[in-house]
C-alpha cells in the first residue's frame, strides 16, 4: 500500500478523487484548517518525512486567499 497525501482547500475535490480512485472503504485522514498554504505545506513536508515513500497530490483548481487550507491522506 501507498501512502498518499496532499493539501486542498475544497473538501469536495478530495472526496470526489477518493472517490475516483475506488477506495471507498480505506480511511481518509484529514486535518486542519491552516491559516495559510505555508502552513498546510510545512504540514505535508513533516508528512513526507515521517512517511517514507509517500506520494503527493498537487492541489487542483484555482487558489482563494480567503479559504482555509486542509491537509489529507489515505492509503492505496
Amino acid at each position: 500500500m501507498t501512502v498518499m497525501i496532499g493539501i486542498h482547500q475544497k473538501q469536495d475535490k478530495v472526496d470526489k478523487l477518493y472517490e475516483n480512485m475506488g477506495l471507498h472503504a480505506a480511511p481518509l485522514t484529514a486535518v486542519g484548517p491552516f491559516a495559510s498554504k505555508a502552513e498546510a505545506l510545512e504540514w505535508q513536508t513533516d508528512m513526507q518525512e515521517k512517511i517514507p515513500g509517500c506520494q503527493v497530490i498537487d492541489p487542483a483548481g484555482p487558489e482563494d486567499n480567503e479559504t482555509p487550507w486542509y491537509g489529507f491522506s489515505f492509503e492505496k
